[in-house]
């Protein structure tokens, strides 16, 4: 016969005790007890999975004895295949449980993470209920065997989807045993003796399903397999219960060093790199091979090793990384021995990203700088005269009070433009400024731009530090004649201009008293007939 799902068959069957029915109602009970117990601890990393392990555990158990209980050899076959909902279920469950208990996590996965996870159960779940159609999971020459504890038993007629079925469901375990190993190996060596106890225990169901379908191996003439992974449940659950099924403070301290979001390096003799976090390796943009010198560490290795001292436990320097896919970082750089300080066996070395904060202050340093240009520009305009660009009346008295301090001989001259008046009167005011500002460039180009000043309209200043009164006479005669055969403003040569020195000393000590003699001389030498200097 071809087994297939006929819920007709057992609604009508006949029902027999079995010798292990006892035996395995108290164990399916005892399942979903420890379901429950574990639903109603302190959350821990997988336990959602490990509940639905037991749950499914039971079912299968029920399946299991409901099928033994059947006479009709179809209803045994409906139920054989309606098992298959708790057998497929089992090995994701328990790479999942694993895999969440070794990394942390208490959090339910993702929708998209659970149909990929189940997806494969659910093709082949979907193949063992339409059996009855292709005949491709239990073939034709199923049947009723002789007597096995003196019950009939029926055995199957394997076909390739069954084996398929098979190879997934060792598949899920490799993965488990992987993890389980994977965990065992990142264990302290004196932390592994629980590690070593569940690989134990997950031998025995393995053990058990192998014996039974390579060697028809039975308890109480039923497959052994669910049985067994019943009795790991319980040890499992016994070992969660006293804290022992790993050790708890080495695997928190294993997963705080890989998901710190700081890089940390473990750097043994002579600076080799013997262990690193993932946040370490998404910096080095890979993983370099285990041993790898800390200098050949790709990025930032060369710079790190360069930055680090003697020994650990001393300083903190600021590693900063060149331009890259995410710009440039700064890196606080913390260093501890590890071991005895005299001889420490290697050095722990923490990056702690300050990119934020060096920005931040590079940010402010910069906005303080361009403040300062700004107001220093501000305090230039404010001693410049606008029209002419020489210094103005208040950069005069900077000027006269820094040279007075020095205490050297200064000269002062006021100039001033002979019938400027008329100029703007006849030529338009345009033509003034372009006057003033020739008349300017002419003087700029006589003594240094520091020593020139415009105090107002067309009179202009002149400071001559070093010189005395006859010295800055001669001084400005050349300044007339280099004036006189100018084409100020665009006009014809031959503007002049008056001008009266005055010396500090003999003439005076202060600025205005200086300013008053120098004045004097001016309308001394306009009333004389213009066009020259004369001293105070």
């Amino acid at each position: 016969m071809t087994p297939a799902l006929s819920l007709s068959a057992c609604a009508a069957t006949a029902w027999q005790a079995t010798p292990d029915m006892a035996l395995r109602v108290c164990v399916a009970s005892g399942l979903l007890a420890l379901a429950g117990w574990s639903a109603a601890r302190r959350l821990f990393p997988g336990q959602r999975a490990f509940v639905a392990l037991c749950v499914v555990m039971a079912a299968w158990i029920g399946f299991s004895v409901s099928e033994h209980a059947a006479v009709d050899p179809a209803c045994k076959g409906s139920i054989g295949l309606l098992a298959w909902t708790a057998i497929l279920a089992q090995p994701p469950l328990w790479a999942l449980f694993l895999f969440q208990y070794l990394h942390g996590q208490t959090r339910v996965p993702s929708t998209r993470a659970r149909l990929l996870l189940a997806l494969p159960s659910l093709l082949l779940l979907a193949a063992a209920l339409t059996n009855g159609w292709h005949g491709l999971w239990y073939g034709p020459r199923s049947a009723l065997g002789a007597p096995i504890a003196g019950l009939a038993r029926l055995h199957y007629d394997y076909g390739p989807l069954f084996g398929a079925a098979i190879v997934v469901g060792y598949g899920w375990t490799a993965l488990a045993y992987a993890l389980t190993l994977r965990g065992r190996r990142l264990a302290m060596a004196d932390q592994r003796t629980p590690w070593n106890v569940f690989l134990v225990m997950m031998t025995v169901p393995l053990a058990a399903n192998a014996a039974y379908l390579l060697a028809g191996v039975r308890l109480f003439g039923s497959d052994p397999t669910s049985i067994a992974f019943a009795v790991s449940l319980a040890g499992f659950a016994w070992m969660i219960a006293r804290n022992r099924l790993f050790s708890l403070v080495p695997m928190a301290r294993r997963l705080l060093f890989s998901e710190l979001p700081s890089p940390v390096l473990v750097l043994g003799p002579s600076r080799l790199v013997i262990e690193a976090n993932e946040a370490a390796r998404q910096l080095a943009d890979g993983l370099p091979p285990p041993g790898t010198p800390l200098a050949q560490w790709p990025r930032f290795g060369a710079a790190l090793a360069a930055q680090l001292p003697a020994s650990g436990d001393s300083g903190s320097p600021v590693l900063h990384l060149d331009p890259g896919t995410d710009g440039e970082r700064w890196f606080d750089v913390r260093l501890r021995n590890l071991g005895d300080r005299a001889q420490p066996l290697g050095l722990l070395v923490q990056l702690h990203d300050v990119t934020a904060h060096e920005r931040l202050q590079t940010g402010m340093q910069q906005r303080l700088a361009e403040r300062e240009a700004e107001q220093a520009r501000l305090r230039e305009l404010s001693l410049l005269d606008p029209l002419t660009a020489v210094g103005n009346r208040r950069a005069l008295e900077q000027r006269f009070a820094a040279l007075a301090a020095e205490g050297r001989p200064l000269a002062l001259v006021l100039l001033d433009l002979d019938h400027f008046k008329r100029v703007n009167d006849q030529h338009g005011h345009a033509v003034g400024d372009a006057v003033l500002r020739d008349f300017a460039a002419e003087l700029r180009g006589a003594v240094r731009a520091e020593d020139l000043f415009r105090i107002g309209g067309e009179e202009f200043a002149l400071l001559l530090p070093g010189l005395d009164a006859a010295q800055a006479l001669r001084r400005v005669q050349q300044v007339h004649e280099r004036v006189h055969a100018a084409a100020l403003g665009g006009l014809a040569p031959g503007q002049g201009f008056s001008g009266g020195v005055a010396a500090a000393p003999p003439h005076a000590a202060e600025l205005s008293a200086l300013l008053a003699a120098a004045d004097a001389a001016l309308y001394r030498a306009k009333n004389s007939g213009r066009n020259h200097s004369q001293v105070g």
